[in-house]
């Protein structure tokens, strides 16, 4: 997936909306930042680890995303790096 950076990205007015996707660039908080193969995170569980845990280990059973759109972009309240690992689970997990 060329040189883009996996991220996920809290959006929208209050930074309730969470994007799963790639940047070209890490974006600042609070700026506009558009997001490629960008996914809607609807659900995860705790196994998850919450939002950081996500980042860092990826996928697991019962998390729930979208299916991908070419690109959205939206206002960055908070900006996670994934990790490759967390990236790959998340890249293979099927749609909700």
């Amino acid at each position: 997936m060329s040189n883009r950076i996996p991220v996920i990205v809290c959006g929208g007015a209050t930074g309730r909306a969470v994007i799963y996707g790639y940047v070209d660039a890490m974006p600042q908080a609070e700026q506009i930042v558009t997001i490629y193969d960008a996914r809607m995170v609807l659900y995860w569980p705790s196994a998850c680890g919450g939002l950081f845990g996500l980042s860092a280990k990826g996928a697991r059973e019962g998390l729930r995303l979208t299916s991908p759109l070419a690109s959205v972009s939206d206002t960055a309240r908070q900006v996670l790096a994934v990790v490759p690992e967390a990236a790959a689970s998340l890249d293979g997990w099927p749609n909700a």
